[in-house]
């Protein structure tokens, strides 16, 4: 049985960055969501997705939830990338989200990019009626994703991709491997 499958599902990039991070510190197979066949997660012990999060969800988890019989008794990780630095929080209410769609599923996180320029027109449509309503509050009082969406009107495109993000996460299927 092959030790561990990284699928990845990424609409800008970011995503797809850390999942070939991640192939290349782990022995793995990489895999799009939407050119795996789920009849392939026989093969494997070990599935991580690495998914964006948009509006407090992680891309490509409804994949794994639609195909949850077949995951039983594998380890299975989710690699949560977000343009917001990691809040405790927002961590702590992802992680219960996930539980709710693949209990025992462990949540790890690294920031991504955010380019307007990239955007397609909805996202990026969304994100600026975002702003401007943010521009409005108090800075004080803005959570962490909303002084890194503000942090982005000043800078203009940022990329936080870091490939460190992923330690906890190869640590974590090492140790796995090992056992």
């Amino acid at each position: 049985m092959k030790k561990v499958l990284v699928l990845v599902q990424s609409k800008y990039g970011a995503s797809r960055q850390y999942a070939r991070w991640l192939a290349e510190r782990i022995a793995s197979d990489l895999a799009e969501t939407k050119n795996f066949d789920p009849k392939n997660f026989d093969r494997y012990a070990r599935i991580v997705l690495v998914g964006g999060v948009y509006a407090g969800t992680v891309a490509g988890v409804d994949f794994l939830k639609k195909h949850r019989a077949r995951l039983n008794g594998k380890m299975i990780a989710v690699f949560a990338v977000g343009a917001s630095p990691a809040d405790a929080d927002e961590l702590n209410r992802m992680q219960h989200w996930l539980n709710e769609r693949l209990p025992d599923a462990a949540l790890f996180y690294g920031r991504g990019r955010y380019d307007e320029q990239q955007m397609n027109f909805m996202d990026r449509t969304l994100c600026r009626m975002l702003k401007k309503s943010l521009l409005k509050k108090d800075p004080a009082t803005l959570k962490p994703w909303a002084r890194a969406m503000l942090e982005s009107e000043v800078r203009g495109a940022c990329d936080w991709c870091d490939p460190n993000a992923l330690e906890p996460l190869c640590s974590v299927l090492k140790n796995e491997m090992n056992e």
